[in-house]
């Protein structure tokens, strides 16, 4: 099923908000009830979907950013949350 121009815009801002559904629910003056009723369009729901992994990856690369300039607290973070296997 085709994306409206409207899921489209709110798409797109939602990816420039990182993927904050409510700022981009303000920012496109679009209510939770529309939002909502689109997440049964199995096309929207994909797109969310990569919008929702893009902010992931942009999060995640800026932690790294963090952890190759040495950053003590990223560090441990990481390894808290990624090194639990190897009890950390």
């Amino acid at each position: 099923m085709e994306l409206s121009s409207e899921q489209e815009n709110f798409l797109s801002v939602l990816e420039k908000s990182l993927a904050i559904v409510s700022v981009a629910l303000q920012k496109t003056n679009i209510s939770r009830e529309q939002f909502e009723s689109w997440n049964e369009n199995k096309e929207f729901q994909r797109r969310l979907d990569v919008v929702k992994d893009t902010a992931i990856d942009y999060v995640e690369q800026k932690l790294l950013t963090k952890i190759n300039n040495g950053d003590l607290q990223a560090i441990q973070y990481f390894l808290k949350t990624k090194g639990k296997k190897r009890g950390y």
